[in-house]
């Protein structure tokens, strides 16, 4: 008995798929994953982490002596949320001996807080160093970086050291 395309006839035998060897399949032209958009962030000092924490800590600390502020309400309108972003950026920043990595989107938290300070009577020094640090993060847009993942924390590299030029 002559096996008409033996191949096809033993896959008839064993198989219910269609009988097309596997490098007779077409391959598919577009990629399989689409890579995210980079990530940009902006780098923060360690001075400037620190009033950030200054003005969010005493913007929750007005809205809490709040009569008509709800626990949520709290956590919004403060920028709280900010801080549990940033406090893991904070200890590998520290440990890569780099700036704080922050999110260009993530300035409205910060914009919330100073805000909100100011129509819950919050200190005139700390409503200045909150308007100062937005001026700051402002400029900083400007200088952009792409940020990197590292263990799942948003770290931004190592910026190059300033060098004196002897020409």
């Amino acid at each position: 008995m002559r096996l008409a395309g033996g191949w096809v006839l033993l896959h008839r035998m064993f198989n219910r798929g269609p009988a097309v060897p596997w490098w007779w399949k077409r391959r598919r032209t577009e990629p399989t994953s689409t890579h995210p958009a980079p990530l940009l962030a902006i780098g923060l000092t360690q001075a400037d982490f620190q009033c950030l924490v200054r003005v969010i800590e005493h913007a929750r600390e007005r809205l809490e002596d709040a009569e008509d502020s709800t626990p949520e309400t709290v956590r919004n309108a403060s920028g709280a949320e900010l801080l549990s972003l940033l406090y893991p950026r904070v200890g590998t920043a520290v440990a890569h001996d780099c700036d704080v990595a922050m999110l260009a989107s993530e300035i409205r938290y910060l914009e919330a807080a100073v805000v909100n300070l100011e129509s819950y009577g919050g200190h005139q020094s700390v409503l200045c160093e909150g308007y100062t640090l937005l001026e700051r993060i402002d400029s900083l847009r400007s200088d952009e970086r792409q940020a990197q993942l590292i263990d799942g924390i948003l770290t931004l590299p190592r910026s190059a050291p300033r060098a004196p030029c002897d020409w």
